[in-house]
């Protein structure tokens, strides 16, 4: 009985990577194409994120142990501000995927390039707008006073660390269409082969600036111009090898176009407004409210936090937009039987790693760090791996309702998530530190969005 129990599995497993088939009208053979493309997806992106996560583990130390304690910690905020870019794109990146998603569905080539090209030059000229003011306007902005970083860094130093931060990043903007198309069309472990590079040749380029004894901004600018540059080569395969017919051009910027992605874009911006205030707020808060001290303690768990939600993010994430398209196509019965899958991994992954937090943590990070200078109490873990749970079983629900374009009730709950964690925070910080940090960010997930989530996706599901 065993014995036949795993040769099915292994059946369905290689049947799950077999070609394509060509004939994809019936349920069956969709159902099929999905799988298969999702597996090649998640696979590439865990691939992806492991080399990441490996920079990432040599990356930290090595920052941390060149600049000290204070000036990583200023590297810390920095990198928390310069992720409220993505607010810069207004919200139109995550209302391509949904568009895209929506013209593969449909088979329809044409609405592809229409909404690609509308994206992009909009974006386009977002980023020749912002890098204008970043290099006018921006170099008046007192930065040494906004991150609370006089006497640590000199301020003219500062500017330039923004501008190593922000600069790369903002000119990317237009090439964020990449990840999206390739997404949309369940193609994106193209893509993450591109993103694998990245990390490798960040890691280079700060070998070579930490054998150089580079300044704070070189040294920024070689954590931040890799990706874009990679990115950037990703584009020209995109439009030249895999979907050329999504090439941006100026005639195929169409007024509807441009009012479905904004329909699409405005919640989404609203959306991640709201996101940046729960996970991105707390540096800035804790930098006036306790020490750089607490910033760089706080800013090593939930960076922690991050990287362990993000695997387990990466390992699902590819059956979020075969969701849409098989809402196109009618296969109800699929979607049921996929999210319930998608469901169960991320809560079976986010249970076993909180498990290891708790019962191994302070030595993951004395290995992690190669020091024991950062120790936390055991009910600092409990709270962290409250946080993934909570924020894990959320975020599943959030992810299949957001694909199929239910997101304004989404954007009023993470607003109101937004507010109670940076009022909780500033309460709570001087007082419980790293750990009041922690019980802020994942209180409303517990008390609200646990129970209120599911209950707003029940409709999806009842037929």
């Amino acid at each position: 009985m065993p014995f036949r129990y795993f040769q099915a599995k292994a059946k369905r497993v290689f049947e799950t990577f077999r070609a394509e088939p060509h004939d994809v009208s019936d349920a069956d053979s969709r159902s099929r194409v999905r799988y298969r493309r999702v597996a090649l997806t998640t696979m590439s992106a865990l691939t992806a994120r492991g080399i990441s996560v490996a920079v990432s583990v040599v990356t930290v130390p090595l920052v941390m142990n060149y600049l000290g304690k204070e000036q990583y910690g200023f590297w810390a905020i920095l990198t928390s501000f310069a992720s409220w870019l993505i607010l810069f794109d207004f919200g139109i990146i995550n209302g391509l995927l949904n568009t895209v998603s929506e013209a593969y569905g449909k088979g329809d080539k044409a609405l592809a390039k229409k909404y690609t090209s509308t994206a992009f030059f909009i974006l386009l000229a977002i980023s020749i707008s912002f890098l204008a003011l970043l290099f006018t306007v921006g170099y008046f902005v007192p930065w040494g006073s906004l991150f609370s970083v006089e006497g640590i860094v000199d301020s003219e130093v500062v500017y330039w660390c923004v501008v190593a931060a922000l600069g790369p990043v903002i000119l990317g903007l237009p090439l964020s269409i990449v990840r999206q198309v390739y997404a949309g069309y369940q193609r994106a472990y193209i893509s993450n082969v591109f993103l694998a590079f990245a990390p490798v040749s960040t890691l280079l380029g700060l070998f070579v600036a930490l054998a150089l004894d580079a300044s704070l901004p070189l040294l920024i600018l070689t954590l931040t111009a890799p990706p874009i540059i990679m990115t950037g080569i990703n584009y020209i395969r995109l439009i030249i090898v895999d979907f050329p017919w999504v090439a941006p051009t100026l005639p195929s910027v169409t007024r509807d176009a441009r009012q479905r992605l904004l329909a699409i874009s405005v919640p989404l911006f609203l959306f991640q407004i709201g996101a940046l205030m729960v996970s991105q707020s707390q540096l800035f808060i804790l930098s006036h409210r306790s020490d750089y001290d607490t910033v760089a303690e706080y800013s090593v768990i939930f960076r922690l936090y991050l990287l362990v939600s993000s695997l387990i993010i990466l390992s699902t994430n590819a059956m979020v937009p075969p969701f849409r398209e098989a809402f196109e196509q009618g296969d109800r019965a699929w979607i049921r039987k996929a999210f319930k899958q998608m469901l169960l991994m991320r809560m079976g992954f986010a249970i076993a790693a909180s498990l290891i937090m708790i019962m191994g943590g302070n030595l993951l990070l004395e290995l992690w760090l190669g020091n024991d200078n950062i120790v936390f109490e055991p009910h600092v873990w409990i709270a962290a791996s409250v946080l993934l749970v909570s924020s894990m079983w959320s975020s599943t629900f959030g992810d299949f309702l957001t694909i199929l374009d239910r997101i304004w009730v989404q954007v009023f709950l993470v607003l109101l998530n937004g507010g109670a964690t940076i009022g909780l925070t500033y309460l709570l910080s001087p007082t419980y530190g790293v750990a009041g940090g922690l019980v802020a960010v994942s209180f409303f997930s517990v008390v609200i969005l646990s129970w209120v989530m599911p209950m707003i996706s029940r409709p999806y599901f009842s037929h």
